[in-house]
Order: C-alpha cells, then sequence, then structure tokens
C-alpha cells in the first residue's frame, strides 16, 4: 500500500512541478472567466451557462489527460512499473490520479460561477446547484481525461496523430447528440464517444434538472472514463515499451 501511495504521490508532485499544466489550466479559466463576464443580461438562469462550462472543462481534461502520459519519460515509468511489481497496478494507480486531477479541474470549473453569483449574476444559486454542477464537471472531465489518456504515445507513436486524434475525439463528443438526431445511423459509430452535448437537453430544462437525472448523466461518464482505462491498461500491457536505436529505427 506504502508503494502504490508513494506512486501516486509522484505522479501529483510531478504535475505541480510541470510548466505542462498551466497552460490547459489556464486555457480553462481564461474560457470560464470569458463565457461568465459576457453575460447580457443579469440576473441570468445559473444553468443556462454551465453547459458551455462543461464542455470546456471536458476539453480541456482531454489535454490534460493526454499531456499526463508525457510528463514522465519511459526510463522513469519502467521504474515505477518495477516499484509496484506490476504494470497493470502502475496504471490503474494512474487512472486513480487521474480522477485526483479531475477533482482539482472541476473545482476550478465550479469556483468561478460561484464567484461571479456573489455579483448577482444569476437569479439563483444554492447548494443543490452547487452540488449538481460538481456532479456534472466531474463526470465529464474524467471521461475526458481517461480519454485523452487513452492516446498514450506507445498507442500513437506520433505527436501530431494523438494530437489530431484529441481534437477529433472533442469535436465528435460535442456534437454528438445533434449529429445522431439529424443522421439515426452514425449512432452505430458514434456511441464510442461520451454524449456531452446530450446534457444541454437536461441542463437547461430546469423541470428535468433532478438529483436521479444528475447521477446518471455523472455515472454514465464515469463508465466512459473507466471503460477507456480498461481499453488503455490492456493495449499498453501487451504493446510493452520500445526504444529507438541510434538509427532511430522503432523496435518492438
Amino acid at each position: 500500500m506504502n508503494k502504490v501511495v508513494s506512486v501516486l504521490y509522484f505522479h501529483l508532485f510531478t504535475i505541480i512541478r510541470s510548466p505542462k499544466i498551466a497552460l490547459p489550466v489556464g486555457f480553462l479559466i481564461f474560457l470560464q472567466m470569458i463565457h461568465y463576464m459576457t453575460a447580457h443580461s443579469p440576473p441570468a438562469q445559473y444553468f443556462e451557462y454551465i453547459f458551455l462550462a462543461e464542455i470546456f472543462t471536458f476539453v480541456s481534461a482531454v489535454w490534460l489527460g493526454n499531456s499526463s502520459s508525457r510528463w514522465i519519460d519511459t526510463t522513469t515509468e519502467q521504474l515505477l512499473i518495477l516499484r509496484v511489481k506490476s504494470d497493470k497496478l502502475y496504471y490503474i494507480i494512474h487512472t486513480i490520479f487521474l480522477f485526483i486531477l479531475s477533482i482539482g479541474i472541476s473545482l476550478i470549473s465550479l469556483t468561478i460561477p460561484t464567484i461571479y453569483s456573489f455579483t448577482g449574476l444569476f437569479e439563483y444559486f444554492t447548494v443543490a446547484y452547487f452540488s449538481y454542477s460538481f456532479l456534472l464537471f466531474l463526470g465529464s472531465s474524467f471521461a475526458g481525461m481517461c480519454l485523452g489518456s487513452l492516446l498514450h504515445p506507445r498507442i500513437l507513436t506520433k505527436k501530431n496523430e494523438a494530437q489530431f486524434s484529441s481534437i477529433l475525439a472533442c469535436v465528435i463528443a460535442v456534437i454528438r447528440y445533434p449529429l445522431s438526431q439529424n443522421y439515426p445511423i452514425l449512432s452505430n459509430v458514434l456511441w464510442v464517444f461520451p454524449n456531452i452535448s446530450a446534457h444541454q437537453s437536461i441542463i437547461i430544462n430546469s423541470s428535468e434538472l433532478t438529483l436521479p437525472n444528475v447521477i446518471l448523466l455523472f455515472l454514465g461518464s464515469i463508465i466512459y472514463g473507466i471503460a477507456y482505462s480498461i481499453i488503455k491498461i490492456f493495449l499498453l500491457c501487451r504493446k510493452k515499451f520500445w526504444y529507438l536505436k541510434p538509427n532511430m529505427t522503432l523496435v518492438y
């Protein structure tokens, strides 16, 4: 258990020191602040603004999840695996780390509208709204983190491919619901992406914004995140590590 905690602590300590976290987190804060600052008619309905905030959180989470696989070098990763004596256990610990990271960016996404609520921006802001928003942010961010982490350097060896795949996954997740409505045949393929855009109908329609519905949305996103993590662990355990010869030939 001590080894598990130490590896988890190593990931958390590494991310705090890494400058790579600043850009996606700064991107998230900037979009959130612009989003609430441009409110046209305060006092506004709180959940009219949460849908876009959730999308911003999801996109930033995909970015962070993809970056998290590149924060430590291959040699260090192998040493950490040797420390816990199991590659599967190591990747499970990394998934727990992603969940903790998801809590962090969810709190950032939730703190900004909470601050703006004290300025009279929203008509109502209750403890229930706070709790519902946190669950929505946490579920979306965890699904995004695990989706981005699935684009691991040993799964997609070219960085450009991983970046393009991250952008494509974000776009599809955001527009999946209208695509499925207009082209039902695409539902047979698009189900592999989290249905972030479907949350809009429940978030904006306050009559359907009940705790059971919010929990269902939260659990659905968590299931996607766990599924992506299982796929990543399976692929990485099969592929193992690779190294580069002096002539830069990829060897497995």
